[in-house]
């Protein structure tokens, strides 16, 4: 190493040195305390306070160094002295300076060095403070400003003591001058001139003695630092201004206090120990800290150096104490430690791994996620021991790129693989980045370490399936595109199928829009599709016709998907599309075949009407001429056949009412309802209405109710009692003992609605295994026998089944023959609310009001004018009869009319027409008098049309005459109210 250069001012330095006669002197406390205290803030194991002659350095005092002293040539500081501020020497080895210094080199192995100047008043570097470590490392501002105030320090204990020691010198030259003052006197008599000149030379001493006591006054006044002395009681007997103002106490209240009452008590009895401790060990100079309250309450931290001084005794008789205010440091250091607990918190519970290294690359810290990726512990993977986890073949590749980021001083990215004791080979993802000081230099890294080996995988497959997907498409019949998003959704990729399809080569579309080949009749539909494939970013389907080379047209069905970036932007859309120009034509014929069975199915729905109302006329006039018949009082053997003939006739409407319903089921033509009911009432009802026919068979009829269930509910009342009535009334029919019962009964909830289970048990004929199925079809029984037997067409149950169906639900079936057979199926009701007023309950035998009623029928059909008519009259309502529409409109404009009973289908002008003239005309009277509609024909939409065209309700012919007698009632009741 090469020795530094001295200048001009060298001999000065030295003679100031070799003035404070510190070379080669004891170890002093307070220094100690000093170095020991360097080391700890600056975290190394070495420090010093040499001091630098002519020909060595010599350390006043060390910590964590053996020897005494070195040749000034080997020195660091000798280098040190020659700077105004810290010198740091970052790593000793790459210093050309000191690479071949024996403090390098051999056992020491010096590689780090930071030293301050230790500068006197008058300017000169007498030595430094300095600390050292045996790894490269850097110092933060928090260390560098410590380690200057400390050196600061070390120079004012070195000065002061020289200024105590000056002092103590003219003390005792004062003292001899004394003495020889006395002799002086002695001797007065003899000489007058000497005596004279012996006091000249007095007054200059004694001035020469003034001006030593006022610098030491100035140095001890004016010294940044607390400085007091206490006496052997702990009382101060001084105290300069930097400690009035730091504690708020003035010299006189702090000479009437003792030194604990300064001390914070949490910190009195540890203060106490320590000198106890240090008195007990006659120790001359220590160094402590504390926290200090001042006048105000105000809580500082102090750091002091106490130099106690004792008699021949070993009683202290003084103690005098340099102190400073370290409050701000001692925050920064308590935050640094804070920060320092959060970071180590933080990132020992990170999710992924984290590590630090030094400016050489070595490694100082990595956290628990790390070592579970490594599979080593953080002691294991400190220094050089984080690469034995790198997988043998990957270990060169890492290497050179983390020595070629050291060497360029830049951040370090790369993946590698692992390998981990427990979970075998992982692949990782390792970024570090630089940690920079103020100066732009490095420090090391900080870096994170992510196990990606799933990740990888993923990767792995969707490379695969992307060649899987290449091959697909390269093999594919479909026609699979590619497409840029711009404005004519460039084409860029195309399967080789485009020649099969097209006629073109990839070649001769690619880079194409793909509306060159579209039929100018779907360019604008496809265009609006696309569009909106691009602004929503979902899926599409379009069917259009393309070009093909030869000038050719083909149908293509076409499916449209976005496919995004990493960022979640659509970048382009992918189609695939396929030949469907057959399937068109299939659908063309298709169309063609639907348009003919909706015209058959139109035609038959005509068919049915007129069917409908040509047997339900004469139907009407069959039964309503019994029942006027069985109202008269027939004779025994009269009421026999009636009833025989009424029982024919009904039976004969339940026939056309199947046929008409099966029509209906078969079309799709029935909407189900969903308006309140009361269920108990409703089923009772339908009990009720068929145990009349169970007792002329003398078998039970049983009805058991859930009162679990709720009491109105949301559904079709109209077809669950035609379910109900069908199951039932077929029970009844087959069943020629024993009973039949019906169960109705709770069997739990499903989003928010009840879930309801209905049964019908019955002990009559049975069915065979082998119909059990077939029960169910169209015009089907069990046998022949039984259509001879109980009649019917075969439609019921059907007609349930696909009642049924519309419910979301389904028939079940179990039955042994000769023992019975049990029907049943589950439901779900919302529950529903009593939504029916009382006021508009109709009671059927009720009376009509006092007031006379006018009817007006509109019937063409003498025969249903004649039974109409009678039962109208039999409740007291006066009745004239119109036979067509156009007569209606005559009489109607009497306004003598309560209530119309307009017949529909009438030759001429039906009763639709009539209706709507009627409706149409101006007064009041036509737009409120009650119409009713009459009519025989039960197709699907028969209620919707009677409303549309203005009439207030219907009837179904052959009507019931109660139920026709309560619709006089109900209209002309409040008809007459209203008046």
């Amino acid at each position: 190493m090469k020795s530094s250069h001295s200048n001009a001012c060298e001999i000065s330095r030295l003679d100031t040195l070799r003035k404070f006669r510190v070379l080669d002197t004891k170890d002093e406390q307070g220094l100690s305390d000093i170095v020991t205290l360097a080391a700890s803030i600056c975290g190394t194991p070495m420090c010093v306070i040499s001091l630098m002659d002519d020909r060595r350095q010599w350390f006043k005092t060390r910590v964590g160094l053996q020897i005494q002293e070195t040749p000034r040539e080997h020195a660091f500081c000798a280098h040190a002295i020659l700077q105004d501020d810290i010198m740091i020497v970052t790593d000793a080895r790459r210093d050309v300076r000191f690479a071949d210094s024996p403090l390098v080199t051999g056992e020491m192995s010096v590689r780090f060095y930071a030293g301050v100047p230790l500068t006197t008043a008058e300017g000169h570097k007498i030595g430094t403070l300095c600390v050292m470590d045996s790894v490269p490392r850097e110092l933060n501002d928090f260390q560098l400003n410590g380690l200057r105030t400390l050196a600061n320090n070390v120079t004012r204990q070195i000065e002061l003591k020289y200024v105590i020691s000056e002092m103590n010198v003219k003390t005792k030259y004062l003292e001899e001058s004394n003495f020889q003052l006395s002799v002086l006197n002695q001797e007065l008599l003899a000489s007058e001139e000497e005596i004279r000149s012996n006091l000249e030379h007095i007054r200059m001493l004694q001035d020469h003695l003034e001006i030593r006591e006022r610098q030491y006054r100035e140095l001890v006044e004016e010294a940044p630092d607390l400085i007091y002395e206490l006496e052997a009681s702990g009382n101060f007997a001084f105290a300069n201004p930097v400690m009035e103002r730091v504690s708020g106490y003035s010299k006189e209240e702090l000479q009437q206090m003792k030194y604990w009452e300064l001390v914070h008590l949490s910190h009195q009895q540890s203060v106490i120990n320590f000198y106890k401790t240090q008195r007990k060990n006659l120790q001359s100079s220590s160094y402590n800290q504390f926290l200090m309250v001042t006048k105000s309450g105000e809580e500082k931290w102090i750091g002091q150096s106490v130099r106690m001084l004792f008699d021949e005794h070993g009683h202290v008789y003084k103690v005098s104490v340099i102190a400073r205010d370290i409050t701000e440091l001692k925050h920064i250091d308590i935050k640094r430690a804070e920060s320092e607990r959060r970071f180590r918190l933080l990132a020992g519970n990170a999710p992924v791994g984290i590590f630090q290294t030094d400016a050489a690359g070595l490694c100082t810290y990595v956290n628990k996620r790390w070592c579970e990726i490594g599979g080593i512990s953080e002691s294991e993977a400190r220094g050089e021991g984080w690469m034995k986890v790198i997988h043998p073949e990957d270990r060169h590749k890492v290497l050179a790129e983390w020595a070629d980021a050291l060497a360029g001083a830049r951040n370090f990215v790369t993946e590698f693989r692992v390998i981990n004791p427990t979970t075998g080979v992982r692949w990782v993802n390792s970024e570090g980045i630089q940690m920079l000081d103020e100066h732009g230099s490095l420090q090391g890294y900080i870096g994170t370490t992510r196990d990606i080996t799933e990740l990888k995988e993923v990767h792995n497959k969707l490379r695969e399936r992307e060649e899987l997907y290449r091959l697909l498409s390269s093999n594919s019949k479909d026609l699979i595109t590619l497409y840029l998003i711009d404005e004519t959704a460039t084409r860029t990729y195309i399967s080789p199928s485009v020649k099969e399809i097209l006629g073109y080569t990839p070649e001769e579309m690619i880079g194409h829009s793909p509306y060159d080949n579209i039929h100018p009749d779907d360019e604008a539909y496809v265009k609006e599709v696309m569009q909106s494939v691009v602004f929503s970013g979902k899926s599409a389907m379009v069917e259009y016709r393309a070009t093909r080379k030869d000038g050719s047209y083909v149908w293509l069905e076409s499916n449209a998907h976005p496919f995004f970036n990493g960022k979640g932007d659509m970048i382009g859309f992918q189609t695939s599309a396929r030949d469907i120009s057959k399937r068109k034509e299939f659908e063309a014929s298709l169309q063609i075949a639907k348009e003919k069975a909706e015209e058959a199915t139109k035609a038959k729905s005509l068919f049915l009407s007129m069917m409908s109302h040509e047997i339900r006329t004469p139907m009407n006039a069959i039964i309503g001429l019994t029942n006027l018949l069985l109202q008269n009082a027939p004779r025994e053997d009269q009421q026999e056949r009636l009833d025989l003939l009424k029982f024919s006739g009904q039976n004969l409407l339940i026939i056309i009412n199947d046929i008409l319903d099966f029509s209906k089921i078969e079309a799709g033509k029935i909407v189900l309802e969903s308006i309140n009911f009361n269920l108990r009432d409703m089923l009772s009802d339908t009990w009720q209405m068929l145990e009349m026919r169970a007792q002329e068979k003398q078998i039970g009829l049983r009805f058991n109710y859930d009162v679990s269930l709720p009491e109105f509910v949301k559904g079709d009342t109209v077809r669950l009692s035609q379910i109900v009535t069908n199951l039932l009334g077929n029970a009844i029919k087959f069943t020629e003992k024993g009973y039949v019962e019906f169960s109705v009964s709770k069997v739990g909830e499903e989003q928010g609605r009840v879930k309801m289970r209905f049964q019908i048990k019955d002990t009559g004929i049975g069915i065979a295994p082998d119909k059990l199925k077939t029960i169910f079809e169209q015009f089907s029984q069990a046998d022949n026998d039984i259509t001879r037997r109980f009649g019917g067409t075969g439609l019921g149950l059907n007609i349930t089944k696909g009642l049924l169906a519309l419910m979301n639900s389904k028939i079940e079936l179990e039955s042994e023959p000769g023992k019975g057979s049990t029907f049943s199926f589950e439901l779900l009701f919302e529950e529903g609310e009593n939504t029916v007023a009382a006021e508009n309950a109709t009671d059927t035998k009720q009376l009509l009001p006092d007031k006379q009623v006018k009817v007006l029928l509109v019937e063409d059909n003498k025969i249903n004018q004649l039974v109409a008519s009678n039962f109208l009259q039999q409740w007291g309502a006066q009745v004239e009869i119109a036979n067509d529409g156009l007569e209606a409109l005559e009489m109607i404009r009497s306004k003598s009319y309560n209530l119309i009973f307009m017949d529909l289908q009438m030759p001429g002008m039906d009763g639709y027409e009539a209706s709507d003239k009627i409706r149409s005309m101006e007064e009041v009277y036509f737009r409120d008098i009650p119409i009713i509609a009459l009519t025989a024909s039960a197709m699907n939409g028969m209620r919707d049309k009677v409303v549309e065209m203005g009439m207030n309700d219907f009837i179904s012919k052959p009507f019931n005459p109660d139920e026709l007698r309560a619709k006089l009632i109900k209209y002309t009741t409040a008809k007459t109210e209203k008046v």
